[in-house]
């Protein structure tokens, strides 16, 4: 009897684990829906073993927690969806020219014309996540500077969209995205007060 409630237990126990985790099938292909192979997959920022197949095709084990997914080619660079529990994510890279394997995080800002990648992304934050040195994008799209939030009780830094101060940046559109700079520090000291807890300045295409 303890041996069939403890196989019971352990049964249990590989359910809950399953149900906490989703499998993603899906497609990686380039600009001309040709099939991009061995093209690799990450969690969040964290690479996994899988890679596409001949024909661009990945299936994956994504546990709940995760909320992108990345794929990195050493063809054509990084594409970034957010996600939201979905069971099949396409991917497609809509450059025409394949890039260098360059790094994605610039040293203080992001410059999506220069930057050697192929990446979309759904939100401003997704845009910044993980591609700014110094900047922490949270998951509730708090930002974060290194450095000066953590001595200053995590105060948001101060916007400057197109040289005007904005409160909130969740209305830009990330291809309407030119450049995003940080300041802090001496550099920040222009604004005053307002930016003793860093600026962010972000110029948007005309």
């Amino acid at each position: 009897m303890k041996i069939i409630n403890k196989l019971i237990c352990t049964l249990l126990l590989a359910s809950g684990c399953v149900q906490a985790q989703t499998t993603v099938t899906g497609k990686v292909v380039n600009y001309k829906n040709k099939a991009v192979s061995g093209a690799e997959l990450y969690l969040d920022s964290t690479a996994t073993q899988v890679t596409t197949n001949k024909v661009g095709e990945y299936t994956l084990i994504v546990p709940e927690n995760v909320k992108t997914l990345r794929v990195h080619s050493k063809k054509y660079g990084w594409l970034s969806s957010a996600y939201a529990k979905e069971t099949k994510m396409n991917f497609m890279y809509l450059d025409t020219a394949p890039v260098t394997d360059k790094s994605i995080t610039p040293p203080n800002g992001l410059k999506p014309g220069k930057d050697k990648t192929t990446v979309t992304f759904r939100t401003i934050y997704d845009m910044m996540r993980g591609r700014i040195a110094g900047v922490i994008v949270q998951q509730d799209n708090t930002i974060i500077i290194r450095g000066i939030n953590s001595i200053r009780n995590n105060t948001e830094p101060l916007f400057i969209v197109d040289g005007n101060v904005v409160s909130s940046i969740d209305f830009i559109v990330p291809n309407e995205v030119l450049s995003i700079n940080v300041l802090k520090d001496a550099e920040a000291s222009i604004y005053g007060s307002r930016g003793s807890s860093g600026v962010i300045v972000i110029k948007l295409k005309k």
